[in-house]
């Protein structure tokens, strides 16, 4: 009952006020909808940008080995620049804004208040060593095992290096650390060549690669291995920047 026409001996000829607003605001709706599906086939075709990612090398070739990879070629016109060092130092390149995302280990070390946190994948750290290792035949290696034990040990860029310096000290251990290094393989290369040495290292490690003439061994009160995707708190994210995140997301909730 509301009149959009002006109306004269029967035949149109012209919008009322009522009409005139209405033929407006669907203008506005149509225009707004062909915009809607421009921007969604604009997004389709791939955005352009650049992405600063920090990965630590460990994490990078253990977790995401089959994402990352996919991630780039996807999406060719986004510049993705990964930083690859240690979790350590790594929060700290997110919080003078150096990476956009950051691949950290939970607890970060970082306020909650200042990041977003979200979980990937979780793990343990384990023993690994050679089969002529004393301790080889244990199934379950006490922290007390470790006393005196020769160790190799990921350098003090990686959270790693920290999160065992600490459970050592808790539970009144003192390994003889003979050498850290950034290079997992290096390390489990030579517990190989020399039996006396052993080294912790994530289980992913020997889930996914295998590992020939080394054992993993539990721990009893095994330190847990948290591998969180981490980005600053803002008001507003770029469109890259969410993009990837939310792939990202999806690609590990799978």
């Amino acid at each position: 009952n509301v009149k959009l026409f002006k109306r004269k001996r029967g035949r149109i000829i012209g919008l009322t006020y009522l009409g005139e607003n209405y033929y407006n605001d669907a203008q506005r709706i149509l225009n707004m909808y062909d915009d809607m599906f421009l921007k969604l086939h604009d997004h389709s075709k791939g955005l352009k940008g650049t992405i600063n990612i920090g990965i630590p090398p460990l994490i990078l070739s253990v977790v995401f080995s089959e994402v990352m990879p996919k991630l780039i070629l996807e999406n060719p016109g986004i510049q993705f620049n990964l930083k690859e060092i240690g979790a350590y130092q790594l929060k700290n390149e997110l919080l003078v804004g150096n990476v956009d995302i950051a691949v950290l280990l939970s607890p970060t070390g970082i306020p909650d208040n200042m990041v977003e946190t979200y979980e990937i994948q979780r793990s343990e750290l384990a023993v690994c060593l050679s089969p002529r290792h004393h301790l080889a035949s244990k199934t379950v290696i006490t922290w007390e095992d470790l006393t005196n034990e020769q160790l190799a040990l990921f350098d003090p860029s990686f959270m790693v290096h920290h999160l065992v310096m600490e459970a050592c000290e808790r539970h009144q251990v003192r390994p003889n650390i003979v050498l850290t290094s950034s290079s997992w393989d290096f390390m489990l290369n030579s517990t190989k060549i020399n039996h006396h040495i052993l080294t912790i290292c994530p289980k992913p490690i020997t889930e996914l690669y295998q590992l020939n003439d080394i054992k993993c061994i539990p721990m009893e009160q095994p330190i847990s291995w948290r591998v969180v995707l981490t980005r600053l708190h803002k008001k507003n994210y770029s469109e890259v920047e969410s993009f990837i995140m939310d792939d990202l997301l999806q690609s590990f909730s799978k």
